[in-house]
C-alpha cells in the first residue's frame, strides 16, 4: 500500500482560495465600474450595467477599462445585430409602405452602427481612445434615429399622427448598452 500523500491537498486548497478571490477582484472591478456608470447616466442603472456586463464572461476576465471598454462594445454591437435582425424580418412582412419605409431607415441607421461600434473596438484595441469615442457617439445615435423615424410625419393614409415604434424595447436596450460601452471607454481618453 502507498502511503497517503498531503502535500496536494494543501496546494488544492490554495489554488481554491486565490481563484476564489481573484474571482472576487474581478467581479468587484466590473461592479466598481458599473457603479461609475450608473453615477454618471443614472438612467442605465447599476444592476443593467453589472447584469449586461456579466452576460459575457471575459467582463470577469477584463483587467483594466480598456479590457471592459472591449467587452461593453461588443455587447452593445450583438444587441445592434440582434435588433438590425429583427428589423430585416419586420421589412419582409409588413405591407403598409409608410411603416415599411420607417423600418427601412432603422435598417439603414442600426447597420451604420454595428460598423461604427465594429470601428470602435478596432480603435480601443489600438490605444486610439479618442476616435473609439467618437465611433460610439455615432453608433449611440441609432435608436433614437430609429424611434424618430417612427414619431415624425403623418401616415401616407391620411391619418394625423405617425404609428408607434414597434422597436422602442429594443432601441431602449440598446441606447443603454451603447451608453456603458461610451461611458467605459470615455475614462480612457
Amino acid at each position: 500500500m502507498k502511503p497517503f500523500n498531503v502535500l496536494p491537498l494543501p496546494l488544492f486548497l490554495l489554488s481554491s482560495l486565490l481563484l476564489a478571490i481573484s474571482s472576487s477582484a474581478d467581479l468587484s472591478f466590473l461592479e466598481n465600474t458599473c457603479r461609475r456608470v450608473a453615477t454618471a447616466s443614472p438612467a442605465i442603472g447599476y444592476d443593467f450595467c453589472v447584469r449586461s456586463l456579466r452576460s459575457d464572461k471575459e467582463s470577469l476576465a477584463a483587467a483594466d477599462l480598456a479590457a471592459l471598454a472591449v467587452v461593453a462594445a461588443r455587447i452593445a454591437n450583438a444587441a445592434a445585430a440582434g435588433t438590425e435582425s429583427r428589423i430585416k424580418c419586420m421589412i419582409e412582412s409588413e405591407l403598409n409602405p409608410s411603416k415599411r419605409d420607417r423600418l427601412g431607415v432603422c435598417d439603414e441607421v442600426y447597420s451604420d452602427a454595428i460598423d461604427r461600434i465594429r470601428d470602435a473596438v478596432r480603435s480601443i484595441e489600438a490605444g486610439l481612445y479618442s476616435d473609439a469615442v467618437t465611433f460610439l457617439s455615432a453608433a449611440l445615435d441609432a435608436s433614437e434615429n430609429c424611434e424618430d423615424a417612427f414619431g415624425e410625419g403623418a401616415e401616407d393614409d391620411g391619418s394625423a399622427a405617425a404609428p408607434p415604434s414597434p422597436l422602442e424595447r429594443e432601441d431602449g436596450e440598446y441606447e443603454r448598452l451603447a451608453e456603458i460601452a461610451l461611458a467605459i471607454t470615455a475614462w480612457l481618453v
